[in-house]
Parts: C-alpha cells; structure tokens; sequence
C-alpha cells in the first residue's frame, strides 16, 4: 500500500535510518521554515509503506530524541509517537517551528550548518535567509523600517490624497507610515515610501511592476513590455488596466476606440493575482513583481516565498497572514483586497467557473509564480498539439512551470478529449514517465524527473 500525499514542504518520509545525518538536517529544516512531520516506515522513492519491526521502534524512539538535542543548537523540540499506517507502525517525528531561529548543526556550525526546507529537500541557508532571520528577531518587519533619504516633505500630496481625506505629519504617523525623530524630522517608513513617494524604486530598489508580452511559449518573441512604478495604488490600477487591454477575447467600438468586454481570463481573478502580489511580496529582496503574459497563460513571478502558516500543501483552506499589514490595510481602504483568506479561492474558482483550467501556485527558491491559463478556441488546441506517438520531452518541458497538473488540462494540450487524456497518461504511468497523485475529482498528474 502506497501513502496517499507525496513528500513536501513539510512532509518527509524514511523508510528506516541507519544514519541520522540527513534526518537531523530535515529536523533542523523543518524547525527553520514552517515545521514539518517525517514519517519513518515509508519508501522515499515510492511512497511504499513498509512499517518498521518492534527493535528498531524502540531503538528511534531511545536514540532521536537525544541525537537531536545533541545535534541541534538552539535546542529544539519536537514529538516522537508511533503510529499505524495502512496495516503498518510507523515513527512519526513531529518538527514545530521554533521560536529561536534560526537553528543549526552544532558540528557544521553557523552560519554553514542552517539548513531551509526548499520544496520537498533541505538546502543550506543563503545570505537572504540569513537576514531574514536577523529580521525576524529584531520583531521589526521590513515594510516598517525608516527610510531616513527621504522624510515628510518629499511626499506626494496626491499620493496621500489616494487615501487619507485630511492629512498631515501627526496622522502619517498615527496609522502607522511614518515616525518622529529626536531633531523632529517626520521620516517614512518602506511602507509610506512605498505608498507615497512617486520615485520610491530609488529607495526601495526594484519595488516595481513589470509587464512583458511574447508572442510564444518560449520568451524568444518579445511584443512589449512596460515597467510601473509611482505609488503603489496608482501602479495597481495602472497595470490591472494595462494587462485587461491585453486579455480581451471580445471587443466594441465606444466611438473610435475598440474596448474589450469580454476576456480570457476573468477580471476578478487578474484582479485578486494582481493585488495579492502587491501585498504579499518580500520587498527587501531586490527583483520586481514580473508579470509575464503568453499566448496561452499569464504567470506572475512574485519576491518571496509563501509567508507562513501558508504553504503549497493548504493554499486553499483560507488561511490569512500578512507580510505587509500596512500596505495590505492601504489595499483594503480603497477597496483593492477582500476578505482575509479568500483571494487565492476566488483566483481558484472565477478560473474554475469561467471554463479554465486550475491556476497552479508555484513555490520556488525566492519566488511565488502563479500561472493562469487563458481561453483558447477548441481550433487553438488542436493546431498546437502534438500527434500521437507524443513528444515526451517537450510536453515535460511544457509541464514543468506547473507542476502538478490535472486530466483536463492534459487533454487541452494534446487536443483530445478527456477520456482519451486519461488513457494517454495511463500508458505514460506505465511507462513510469507520469505520477498520478490524489483520488477522485481531485486527481493530479505530474511529470517524473
């Protein structure tokens, strides 16, 4: 019997341990990023359970604990139990995310012994994680660090205008943009830069938008490409209108001018990527939000990866936390963000119901990508799609942006129907070139490297 969920962000599996050097360094990992829980009695390769005898229960559950503590500074907690899987007992070593980041190999040491879970492996920490750490403990989040180059007066009054009524130096500071130095300079923090100083990329390098259109898959066509900047509010509004005008499938003359009313994509779901990645981006890691359309899709690469309790794994049980609360409130006000919790769900869903394929979050190394797929003609399908026997490299190629995949959207690219999908990725399992994960409506299908 084969374990339903595949390893993860947060999820390990060793079918036993002879040596514990790969397990400590998943342990130090976990406790660094979001936790995580190995599960010892379980094939890596396969996903086999294959359970574990009485001995060597008893050995883990003697040795971890200790080895770890022993292994790992600061010291670590976790949860060590036993539990039975498909018939099987298993150890399953519960990693909290600790409070006293970051953690590291005593015998490697620090800063070389800091190891991150990136995906479903563990990599040493680089310079940026480095600093985040440093961030995170200093209780300071970077959207509220001062930028001292600029102060009050530098401001745009129409940029303060976007959301104050009335304002002045008292009520910047007040809600949270701005502070008072001793000498009584009122100084912006990133997030009043961001929101209120036109030229905020000379402070706040690559804190823009860029936008590029290809003419093919493969980035070798450019068409166009626009950055933005300004004001975060004004950039918003600027590339949501730009990208709309883009995206249009259906069009009618106002005048002169041919304004599109229908579109591949629903603007609900532009809107809410577009927002989201205004809120949520890491802006002390320097690289602008890239928003990149193609025939066929839009993906939009955005700093940072995804900010915790929120991961691959439960993107879509509505969780909700900010890195950036203040410009995420300044989003609220005018009426740009929803809800807490809900944007990825209504990205998910206005997709789902507009007869597209599911959008696919993508995390990478210090990226979020999120690729929506546009609407295309049955005629489109069919031009683009390979004939049988199918070109496995190339359609691996094409895959891999999205990872995980389902029958549906497999059919869209070979041009067939979903029946005939399913038999395709059928003879491809067999071929042991595709996984099949999950069951039922929500089976998906990636590629095995």
């Amino acid at each position: 019997m084969r374990y339903e969920s595949i390893e993860s962000k947060i999820l390990e599996f060793k079918e036993r341990l002879d040596d514990y050097s790969r397990l400590l360094e998943t342990v130090t990992a976990f406790a660094n990023t979001q936790g995580g829980t190995i599960i010892i009695g379980i094939r890596d390769s396969d996903r086999l359970i294959v359970g574990l005898d009485r001995d060597d229960i008893e050995r883990y559950s003697q040795e971890l604990p200790q080895a770890i503590v022993d292994a790992v500074s600061p010291q670590i907690a976790v949860d060590l139990y036993e539990q039975h899987i498909g018939g099987k007992t298993c150890v399953i070593i519960r990693v909290f995310p600790g409070p006293q980041k970051p953690y590291f190999l005593k015998r490697v040491g620090y800063p070389l012994g800091v190891f991150i879970r990136f995906g479903a492996h563990n990599r040493v920490a680089d310079t940026y994680a480095i600093e985040q750490f440093s961030q995170s403990r200093s209780g300071v989040r970077y959207e509220q660090q001062p930028c001292p180059e600029i102060s009050y007066e530098d401001l745009s009054k129409d940029l303060l205008g976007n959301l104050f009524t009335n304002y002045d130096q008292s009520i910047l500071i007040g809600a949270g943009y701005a502070l008072a130095e001793v000498s009584g300079r009122t100084i912006p923090n990133v997030a009043g830069t961001l929101l209120f100083y036109p030229n905020h990329q000379k402070i706040i390098a690559e804190s823009g938008i860029a936008v590029s259109v290809y003419a093919d898959d493969d980035k070798r066509y450019l068409i166009k490409k626009e950055d933005f900047s300004g004001g975060l509010i004004p950039m918003v509004e600027q590339v949501y209108a730009f990208i709309m005008s883009l995206l249009g499938s259906h069009y009618e003359l106002d005048g002169l001018v041919k304004r599109p009313i229908a579109y591949d994509i629903p603007q609900t779901a532009i809107r809410e990527a577009l927002v989201n990645a205004v809120a949520h981006r890491a802006y002390d890691y320097e690289a602008p939000t890239r928003i990149t359309l193609f025939p066929d899709r839009i993906e939009f690469l955005n700093p940072g990866t995804f900010y915790a309790p929120i991961n691959p794994e439960n993107l879509k049980e509505g969780l909700s936390r900010y890195r950036n609360p203040l410009i995420s409130d300044a989003l609220r006000k005018k009426g740009y963000m929803e809800k807490q919790g809900i944007g990825i769900n209504l990205i998910i869903a206005s997709c789902l119901e507009a007869g597209l394929g599911e959008p696919q979050f993508i995390e990478l190394e210090h990226h979020v990508k999120l690729v929506m797929f546009r609407r295309q003609s049955s005629a489109d399908y069919v031009s683009d799609a390979p004939e049988y026997p199918y070109d496995i490299p190339v359609m691996k190629r094409y895959f891999s942006a999205k990872g995980f995949f389902s029958s549906k959207e497999f059919a869209q690219y070979i041009g067939k129907s979903v029946s005939m999908a399913k038999k395709v990725l059928f003879e491809l399992q067999q071929q042991k070139v595709v996984e099949m994960v999950g069951k039922g409506p929500a089976t998906k299908y990636r590629f095995i490297n």
